[in-house]
């Protein structure tokens, strides 16, 4: 899965609901970056894409994974 992270407008974080289940450089995802782009100025900067971490075990110890 991988999610938009959205957009920084005026310094305050726009969230997006853009979810895609599927690989990098499909053309969904080539074209949602390109309409966040579009929109790129002095007070609109888009965040990029990111993919969701799993759930892993932790070692009990400082919550970290192992």
């Amino acid at each position: 899965m991988i999610i938009c992270k959205g957009a920084r407008k005026t310094n305050r974080v726009e969230k997006c609901s853009f979810l895609y289940d599927g690989t990098w450089g499909d053309a969904q995802l080539v074209e949602h970056q390109k309409r966040h782009q579009l929109l790129e100025d002095e007070n609109y900067s888009w965040l990029g894409f990111d993919i969701p971490q799993s759930f892993g075990y932790y070692s009990g110890r400082d919550g970290k994974r192992i």
